[in-house]
């Protein structure tokens, strides 16, 4: 069989880009809906806060440990179809299960109906199906964005690439983020069910991208080292930690997935309890009166993906002469700023009080400030693997080998424990604030009970989702001014990845043919 001829400077297709886009899909829209797990589990199956921050301590020890092996395992996979490929052919259906037995607890486990009970079965139940879900998530993930970098080394059309993989994820991952509150804020039984319907047809549905995605994209072997240059696990975590810009990448992936996480979690505890959307404290106020506060943010979050866009562009483009680390520099600058705002219109809002769910007479402030954070919020999606491309390149250049799974998977062992944080931290202040889920005997509807008053009760959310967030983005954006890839340093790259590239797809394409061959 003659080898594969792949060329440096060959253009990825739009149709290879629009497929390996759409594996985003079901990332986005099972995403979406964990971003409400919280609200279906601490708000209406009355999980104590204690069973969260335990449950979710071991599931951030799983994480830690998963990531870097199952990145480890894929690239030392060796098929015909590749290293990635495979891995995810065969745990599609597994993740796709795991995501819709993550909301079907039986609902007599609920503490408002038994109460202590089943709180350490519905907290079994809520670690498991999490565990099983991550896992599958992880190697999927690992694989697909792996598969990235190697598709191009040009930054136009890994830029190109991710930005159909960001409207996906946008598009798909927005709708899917909204969907649940129509169900989740305020929920009841029937609201529930009809919730959990959505979930297995979503589950279903988003299992469709995966096999069109596996017989599309093909792996560029020349990236794939001979068995005698494979690097153990530990030399791989050394030479991650040893590349600055790997250092960079790890810090900044466990601050951005944290920032996203606390808004999304902490969303649905917003329109609630901030925006007043609770019908028996609040009757006759519902979706359509909060539009118009939403509007701003929603719009935002649009006019910040042109925004984003324009930034990493030559001034001759009419961009503002920046490059990706300048974009995300401007996304968690605008998250920090947006995220004060809004907290300080909770604190100041003087008709907020211990009796009555007000909206917050500066809610107009809160509004503005969400919209400031989601002109940065698109960043991240849009760049973020640019980011991750740009650095395994430069590890290429330093060690001489790609290491795409490694570093989707080691670079994990900041950002999975900081998922946990942020789904802890919600409840968290929430709880502290005395927002806390009702008992069987408690004679209210509501499944979360105001033991403080009102007042504290919004300033527990805003806490959780508006001044935590911001304070994490200050960190960030501090720790970031140390990313060293700039765009002079980029363009340099570029033309030394070039020769290398050359060289080994003469000396590679023929020699792994043979190898695999063996290895069947």
């Amino acid at each position: 069989m003659e080898p594969q001829k792949v060329h440096e400077r060959e253009k990825v297709t739009f149709r290879h880009k629009l497929v390996y886009g759409l594996g985003q899909a079901p990332g986005a829209a099972f995403g979406g809906f964990m971003g409400s797990i919280q609200t279906f589990y601490y708000g209406w199956m009355g999980l104590n806060y204690r069973f969260i921050f335990w449950t979710q301590v071991i599931y951030a020890i799983w994480n830690v440990v998963n990531d870097p092996l199952f990145g480890h395992l894929q690239d030392k996979t060796r098929t015909t179809k590749g290293r990635y490929i495979p891995w995810i052919r065969w745990t599609a259906p597994f993740f796709t299960l795991a995501f819709i037995a993550v909301f079907f607890p039986a609902q007599t486990w609920a503490f408002k109906v038994s109460g202590e009970s089943t709180q350490w079965i519905l907290a079994l139940w809520y670690l498991v199906t999490q565990l099983a879900y991550d896992t599958g998530f992880t190697i999927i993930y690992i694989a697909h964005v792996a598969l990235a970098p190697q598709m191009t080394m040009d930054e136009k059309e890994r830029t190109q690439i991710q930005i159909i993989s960001t409207l996906f994820n946008i598009i798909i991952g927005g709708i899917f983020t909204f969907v649940p509150l129509i169900f989740l804020v305020d929920p009841n039984l029937q609201k529930i069910r009809i919730f959990q319907i959505f979930v297995v047809i979503v589950g279903l549905i988003s299992f469709i991208p995966w096999p069109i995605l596996v017989r599309t994209i093909i792996e560029r072997k020349e990236f794939i080292p001979p068995k005698e240059n494979q690097s153990s696990f530990w030399e791989n975590v050394k030479h991650v930690l040893k590349n600055p810009s790997g250092r960079s990448y790890i810090f900044y992936d466990g601050i951005s997935v944290f920032l996203f996480n606390a808004v999304f979690v902490g969303l649905p505890f917003t329109l609630e309890w901030i925006f007043g959307m609770k019908e028996e404290y609040n009757p006759g106020w519902g979706l359509v009166d909060i539009l118009p506060y939403l509007a701003i943010p929603i719009g935002a979050l649009i006019i910040g993906i042109f925004i984003q866009l324009k930034i990493p562009k030559p001034r001759s483009e009419r961009g503002f002469g920046g490059d990706v680390k300048t974009a995300l520099m401007y996304s968690l600058i605008t998250q920090a700023i947006g995220s004060i705002i809004s907290f300080l219109g909770v604190l100041f809002s003087t008709n907020l009080n211990y009796f009555e769910l007000n909206l917050p007479n500066l809610a107009w402030l809160i509004s503005i400030g969400m919209g400031i954070t989601f002109l940065g919020f698109s960043g991240d999606m849009i760049y973020h693997n640019v980011m991750r491309a740009d650095t395994i390149d430069f590890d290429e250049i330093s060690t001489g080998e790609r290491r795409e799974a490694v570093y989707a998977g080691i670079g994990c062992i900041f950002s999975k424990p900081m998922i946990s944080v942020a789904l802890i931290s919600v409840p968290f202040f929430m709880s502290l604030f005395g927002l806390v889920p009702a008992a069987p005997e408690d004679p209210t509807n509501s499944r979360l009970i105001v033991e403080m008053g009102f007042r504290n009760a919004a300033l527990g959310v805003a806490l959780g989702v508006f001044l935590v967030p911001a304070i994490v983005a200050i960190i960030g954006a501090i720790a970031w001014k140390f990313y060293p890839l700039d765009k002079h340093t980029l363009a340099e790259m570029r033309i030394r990845l070039e020769k290398m590239h050359k060289k080994k797809r003469e000396e590679r394409l023929s020699q792994n043919d043979m190898e695999i061959k063996k290895s069947e």
